[in-house]
């Protein structure tokens, strides 16, 4: 029973920080960024300034959040933050679409549809991030946040974006493009943040070396 308490002791920490990751991109979800629209309007679709919002920008923040809590206590916290996370996340939905209904709760996120898509696709990269950060930790210290992130966020980006290959009306290569682009920019940076932080998160005994 004490390492239950534990156990779930540790997980609050990252499962409030992902919550807040979740909260910041949903409050930037309705803010689009429009600086880099630089196309004229006949090719309005190469601007990712119709779609793109500080939301997107905001979600990489996921994958330096696991970065931090897989180098304090490895894998398995890390891994089941993620689904307390999304199991609190899916519980939040289902009482907003029993409370409001789910025509509200589809005109305030998504539909169904792509929520379901969205989960699947960003669960993928978080595992692929949580893995990749265990199998290259070590000297030197900055390749499992870096590839964690990158690896992480090209899947999540990958899938997510690259289904739209499939019936979607919309251009859909621009946004995976832009994506793309956006999780390797946001692995370099992460890579400054997580040096920045290492020396107040130490790791457990047994998870040294990144």
């Amino acid at each position: 029973m004490r390492a239950f308490v534990n156990a779930l002791g540790r997980m609050v920490l990252p499962v409030a920080a992902l919550f807040g990751v979740f909260a910041l991109a949903y409050l930037g979800s309705t803010r689009f960024v429009t600086q880099f629209d630089v196309f004229p309007p006949d090719q309005w679709y190469l601007n990712p300034g119709y779609w793109l919002t500080y939301g997107h920008l905001a979600l990489p923040l996921i994958f330096l959040v696991l970065n931090l809590v897989n180098r304090k206590y490895g894998p398995g916290t890390s891994i089941a933050s993620v689904i307390v996370t999304w199991a609190l996340l899916a519980g939040i939905l289902i009482w907003a679409i029993t409370t409001y209904g789910l025509g509200s709760v589809e005109g305030r996120v998504a539909s169904l549809g792509v929520m379901a898509t969205f989960f699947g696709a960003l669960f993928a990269g978080q595992l692929v991030s949580i893995y990749v950060f265990d199998q290259v930790r070590g000297i030197p210290w900055w390749r499992a946040p870096f590839y964690g992130a990158l690896f992480g966020g090209l899947i999540f980006a990958g899938f997510f974006y690259g289904q739209m290959a499939y019936g979607a009306e919309e251009p859909w290569a621009n946004r995976l493009a832009v994506m793309a682009g956006i999780y390797a920019g946001a692995a370099f940076l992460n890579v400054f943040i997580y040096w920045a932080l290492r020396a107040f998160i130490r790791p457990l005994p047994g998870f040294g070396g990144a």
